[in-house]
């Protein structure tokens, strides 16, 4: 008797280990949380790669969403995608590319920031994986890539193409608008502050420059070179609008709340600068900013201000910070 339970138990045991490590593959007749092959996250949505019998849709999945808040007080969202119906079919098994769209199907919209929990069974990036789409068009130094061949067959729906496409225009259009927007307040500063000075010489031809950014599309607003030049904004540079922006890194200190027309407080300032304004910056950079901590900040040089001797002014975009 003792023996016969002793066996059970140990079947128990393996039969529990073995769903335990099936678990962790992907299985279109599996319910519960989809184990996935790839995920791409991105600003309007998500794309999941999942396992498919033929007969898996986007209406297989259902996502859960637990709101959360980050420290600053705004909207976090826990998103974990569920398949709610099993692939039963018969077909050979292929990877499907399935998007959801954060506003359009799950109703959220406003500031906020996500993930996704679900488990990721890494692939080879085979031909046609969303992997090998990126790596293709952003891997550095590489002429040609070689990929292993592979059993499973993926099937990526027509439009994936466009679907990155018009992400990484969006992405881009939305960095183009948030520059132009930091132009137009550097000049509007500017404007006011020769207001005080009652230059009207100098306003006369601040309202020129004004309405030439007013009047342009963010599509037209120049994005920074790839490669700026290595001798960066030379001092001789007369003030106004640089076109196309240039890059710098500087380390910025945090002491306070940041908001446009703040000076950054940046290590080496002395009275002789470099003076850098805060006109706009990417995003939701500036929440994640912590009073007390240095970053290493990426700033676009937007417009050099005049000012006394030659000494480096600049307003500038925030575009990216590390510490």
């Amino acid at each position: 008797m003792i023996i016969k339970k002793t066996i059970m138990a140990l079947m128990a045991g393996i039969f529990l280990m073995a769903s335990g490590l099936l678990a962790q593959f992907p299985d279109a007749r599996r319910p519960g949380e989809e184990v996935l092959y790839e995920a791409l996250l991105g600003a309007r949505g998500f794309l999941i790669v999942a396992e498919s019998n033929g007969c898996t849709q986007k209406e297989s999945f259902q996502v859960d969403s637990l709101k959360k808040k980050n420290q600053d007080g705004s909207a976090h969202y826990v998103f974990t995608v569920r398949r709610i119906r099993p692939d039963e079919c018969k077909r050979m098994p292929e990877r499907v590319i399935i998007s959801f769209d954060i506003e359009k199907d799950l109703g959220i919209k406003g500031q906020f920031t996500y993930e996704l929990t679900n488990r990721i069974f890494p692939a080879r990036a085979e031909e046609g994986s969303l992997y090998s789409i990126i790596e293709k068009y952003f891997s550095i130094g590489k002429e040609s890539l070689q990929r292993e061949e592979t059993t499973a067959p993926v099937r990526v729906e027509p439009r994936l193409a466009a679907v990155l496409k018009e992400e990484l225009n969006n992405l881009s259009l939305a960095i183009r608008s948030e520059l132009r927007k930091a132009m137009i307040f550097s000049i509007e500063s500017e404007i006011a502050r020769y207001r005080q000075r009652g230059d009207q010489a100098r306003i006369s031809e601040l309202n020129e420059q004004l309405k030439k950014f007013q009047a342009m599309s963010d599509s037209e607003f120049p994005l920074p070179p790839e490669e700026p030049e290595a001798s960066g904004q030379s001092l001789l540079t007369p003030s106004g609008p640089i076109i196309p922006p240039q890059v710098t890194e500087a380390q910025v200190v945090v002491s306070g709340t940041l908001k446009p027309g703040a000076l950054l407080e940046v290590a080496g300032m002395t009275k002789s600068g470099p003076f850098y304004h805060l006109a706009g910056s990417r995003g939701d950079i500036l929440n994640r900013l912590k009073p007390g901590q240095k970053y290493t900040a990426t700033l676009c040089l937007l417009y050099k201000r005049e000012y006394f001797g030659q000494i480096p002014n600049y307003y500038v975009y925030l575009a990216g910070i590390k510490h």
